[in-house]
């Protein structure tokens, strides 16, 4: 008849099926059953799984394939690089600021225009007055003699303002003081259109008002002097408005018997 078997004493926790029991032998520490049966989990998030009967799974979990690594130089830490110099977590570089805004130019005087014209015409005047293919040479002192360039041009404006203005109720002395200004050359021209411009002027009862606005010495030598002025003229006929009309004139001055007079005369 085989031996009874042994019965566990009531309320003794029955070991887990397939569990080894193990011998104590001396001198040697106690230690887990199996180092195996501990749980692990992957970076997947999976866990050692326990069926109903209380068995632990022994097999290894199995790593994760290692991602690659994103093409070039960049990586995904936070010191990560993401293209030449460009770097995402702090420490990123942009590449290429933003340029500064443009200056909003102001608009022109209209005055600006026509002063920068009339500086080109001097300057133009200057170089032909001093360089003249085939012409003889000469000496220029306009403001070099400056005495003698405020005079030339004090009396070119006055000649000017006195040629162009007249009255319908003065036309007889402001001719007179026209003759007054010119050459022997040019006083023979004005007084060939003198009358007839005088019955104009009468018919119409015309007051014209010359002033000069600019002008300038482009070449000044001994008795003889060339000069530029811008001059406006307004104008009035029987009593009525008519305008203003400014003309640029290019004219000529010789000084006869200390006099500075027109010699030639262009208003064109």
């Amino acid at each position: 008849m085989p031996p009874a078997r042994r019965r566990p004493p009531v309320g003794a926790t029955r070991p887990p099926a397939g569990a080894v029991r193990r011998k104590k032998v001396a001198g040697r520490p106690a230690g887990p059953v199996n180092p195996d049966t501990t749980e692990s989990t992957d970076d997947t998030g999976t866990a050692t799984d326990t069926d109903a009967s209380g068995a632990v799974d022994l097999s290894k979990p199995t790593a994760e394939p290692t991602q690659p690594t994103e093409s070039g130089t960049s990586t995904e830490s936070g010191t990560s690089t993401e293209s030449g110099t460009s770097t995402e977590a702090g420490t990123s570089t942009e590449v290429g600021a933003d340029p500064a805004e443009p200056r909003v130019r102001r608009p022109l005087s209209p005055l600006v225009p026509i002063l920068g014209a009339l500086a080109v015409v001097f300057a133009v005047i200057a170089v032909l007055g001093l360089v003249r293919p085939g012409a003889p040479e000469v000496t220029n002192s306009a403001w070099v003699d400056t005495g003698a360039t405020r005079e030339v041009t004090s009396a070119g404006r006055d000649a000017l303002q006195t040629v162009f203005s007249y009255g319908f109720d003065t036309i007889d002395q402001d001719q007179e003081a026209a003759r007054a200004v010119l050459n022997d050359e040019r006083r023979g021209e004005y007084d060939s259109t003198a009358e007839q411009t005088k019955q104009g002027v009468l018919q119409t009862q015309t007051v014209t008002t010359a002033t000069v606005t600019d002008i300038g010495v482009s070449l000044l030598d001994g008795d003889r002097a060339e000069l530029v002025a811008s001059m406006d003229i307004a104008a009035r006929q029987d009593g009525v408005d008519q305008g203003t009309v400014q003309t640029p004139v290019a004219f000529t001055m010789e000084r006869v018997d200390g006099k500075w007079l027109i010699a030639t005369i262009d208003n064109r």
